[in-house]
């Protein structure tokens, strides 16, 4: 096994977890097969870019957090991705919401 791709595969599995996606769901999401993605994450397979692309847009993060681990918290890209799920004629309430949340920390 090719140790990047068992690192890029932690990372996407990672992020899979922590939105508490099942495998299924990914991969259905990214149009690839279970399996396919299951060979990913345990890093035996690598991918294209193409298919990096869709488990990118299937999890809602960047090429960079999954390929160079380069956010900067798994948390922090998971809020971006959830903000983005939200329609976008409601993500300036949100906006507003978590601005003063914050004022109240």
């Amino acid at each position: 096994m090719n140790a990047d791709n068992q690192i890029i595969g932690k990372r996407i599995r990672d992020f899979r977890e922590f939105q508490k996606l099942s495998r299924e769901a990914l991969a259905e999401k990214s149009n690839i097969s279970t399996q396919f993605l299951a060979d990913i994450e345990y890093g035996k397979k690598g991918m294209t870019v193409t298919t990096l692309r869709k488990i990118c847009n299937g999890l809602h993060v960047s090429a960079d957090s999954i390929v160079f681990g380069k956010e900067a918290s798994l948390e922090d890209s998971l809020v971006e991705a959830m903000l983005k799920s939200v329609p976008e004629d409601k993500q300036e309430e949100i906006t507003e919401i978590v601005q003063r949340i914050i004022k109240l920390i």
